[in-house]
């Protein structure tokens, strides 16, 4: 091999995020061991409460209420500690930890979260963020905005004349070409809204149904026009302004961006360490039948 080739190979295994997270863990053990030295058997049964603890015991207490703890209530965090951490090593003593369920989760998740710490960079730059930006626009669109007035057809009421009625209402009111403001007595008793100004088409959505929005958004404003319908009947609407959907600039999404970015990020380089690891491993999957 030559040493051009042998430079390359060692740039590609550099910059794999597998390597990353073993020169991580090297490190942190070579970093524990040089902290923590065991010179005796005995001290391996020690339990040490450092300064660094207590620093963290009373932060801890400080952000929950406010203030540092007094000397009985320190004494009292300590007590809470020690407890918990006899109680911790004597159940990994037994083994306690190896068949259950909630802790195999939470500590797959730590692992988890330490792949992410070590192949994910924090800062992205812009424009990394704007071909992502760019590539999912869909997901950072606003909504149309509509605004309309709309007469209300009850069909439990009105039954076999429905269709007749609406159909001389809308008659009636193109032929007095009437604008948006008309008698609400033109249509039946409604419990919503009977006008809206510049309300999005998501809302209208969550309050009159999808084919109602979707209909509404294809008229065209300036006249009466229906019958669409909605979850709670029939409707002549007039439909007076329209903005149409449109993409959020990327200065005011950048934030949401970036945040899915690294999210989509993260859940690609655990797939990617994952799957190494699993090399590591003989996996047998036994069949039930």
């Amino acid at each position: 091999m030559s040493k051009i080739n042998f430079v390359n190979g060692l740039s590609k295994i550099v910059y794999e995020p597998f390597f990353h997270f073993v020169l991580l863990g090297a490190v942190i053990f070579l970093v524990f061991t040089y902290l923590n030295p065991i010179t005796d058997k005995n001290l391996e049964n020690q339990i040490r409460i450092t300064r660094g603890d207590i620093d963290r015991f009373q932060q801890i207490f400080k952000k929950q209420w406010q203030r540092l703890p007094t000397e009985a209530e320190m004494q009292g965090l300590i007590r809470a500690h020690l407890k918990e951490e006899v109680l911790y090593r004597e159940a990994l003593a037994m083994g306690l930890e190896k068949d259950d369920t909630i802790v195999r989760r939470r500590l797959a998740q730590k692992v988890e979260f330490l792949i992410a710490d070590v192949t994910v960079p924090t800062e992205i730059d812009d424009k990394t963020l704007m071909e992502y930006y760019e590539k999912n626009s869909e997901s950072y669109s606003r909504a149309a905005k509509l605004s309309f007035r709309h007469l209300y057809f009850n069909p439990d009421t009105r039954a076999e004349r429905l269709m007749d009625e609406i159909n001389a209402t809308l008659k009636t009111l193109h032929d007095t070409k009437a604008g948006i403001e008309v008698s609400q007595e033109y249509g039946d008793r409604f419990m919503l809204g009977s006008s809206y100004d510049l309300v999005s088409t998501d809302e209208i959505k969550r309050e009159y149904g999808a084919e109602f929005a979707q209909q509404l958004e294809l008229l065209e404003p300036g006249a009466w026009q229906g019958p669409i319908k909605s979850g709670y009947g029939l409707h002549l609407v007039y439909v007076q302004q329209r903005e149409t959907a449109s993409v959020y600039p990327f200065p005011e999404v950048r934030g949401r961006v970036k945040n899915d970015y690294l999210f989509e990020l993260r859940q690609t380089r655990n797939e990617s360490v994952l799957e190494k690891l699993k090399e590591r491993y003989e996996i047998v999957i036994e069949n039930n039948e």
